[in-house]
């Protein structure tokens, strides 16, 4: 990985045991009997928005499990234009152990904060603990399903459909279990960062949000957090059922 990063030690951030991704991420298979094996290589480090968090083409040194915050993780492509394959999310796994190169490039898009291990550490555990091993499996085919929702976030929608959709996408990985009803979602992101990961207008996106807010899909509690009183309302207003795929009346 290449940014400007900063490492620090524990100091506030949880212990492996109380870590708040625990039960999404990869280390979610790890009994208490390994996590001072995690809690000895790990570093946790901290990335400003903007940051380069890995760079494609790059050796791959780290594998890093997100903490907290946004990323996305994208490719250059042959004119040069960026393509955002994926938003990444805490309880994602940036990096892919057992390759030499790093295949997309990371981005911060707020403050991020990560889990690092060295890459030959990382795969070493995957060796020496089966549970982290099938949660890798696991989390491999969760990050099919997520990618398929992000490319239903910008695919052939309107602005009010990817808007909502990003928000069913934020709520549905931020709730400790998917929630049958209604919810609180941190946007985490300015109505700009918003327009610019939707390629929208600032302007387009403020009707928006004021569209789902006069339909009473969403009610804000601030500028970026929002309560979503009925998620699978909103769902439907992204053209998505529950699954994810196109709903159905």
């Amino acid at each position: 990985m290449r940014a400007k990063q900063k490492a620090f030690a524990y100091g506030g951030l949880p212990e492996c045991r109380s870590c708040p991704v625990r039960a999404v991420g990869v280390c979610a298979g790890a009994g208490a009997a390994d996590l001072p094996s995690l809690a000895r290589g790990k570093t946790y480090r901290s990335f400003a928005p903007g940051d380069r968090i890995a760079l494609a083409g790059s050796e791959l040194v780290e594998v890093a499990t997100m903490l907290s915050g946004l990323a996305t993780m994208s490719r250059t492509q042959e004119r040069g234009t960026r393509q955002i394959v994926c938003l990444l999310q805490p309880g994602d796994l940036i990096g892919q152990p057992w390759r030499d190169k790093v295949t997309f490039d990371v981005e911060a898009l707020t403050h991020v904060e990560t889990c690092a291990f060295r890459a030959d550490v990382f795969e070493d555990l995957l060796e020496q603990v089966p549970g982290m091993r099938a949660s890798m499996m696991e989390k491999a085919l969760d990050d099919l399903d997520t990618a398929r929702r992000w490319l239903g976030v910008l695919g052939h929608r309107t602005a009010r459909q990817k808007l909502a959709s990003l928000l069913v996408l934020l709520a549905m990985r931020q709730a400790a279990q998917p929630p049958d009803n209604g919810c609180v979602v941190d946007m985490m992101l300015s109505r700009e960062q918003v327009a610019d990961l939707l390629s929208m207008t600032f302007e387009t996106v403020s009707r928006q949000i004021a569209g789902l807010v006069r339909d009473d899909l969403i009610r804000p509690l601030t500028r970026r957090v929002f309560e979503i009183p009925d998620l699978r309302a909103l769902m439907v207003a992204s053209g998505d059922d529950a699954d994810g795929g196109p709903y159905q009346a």
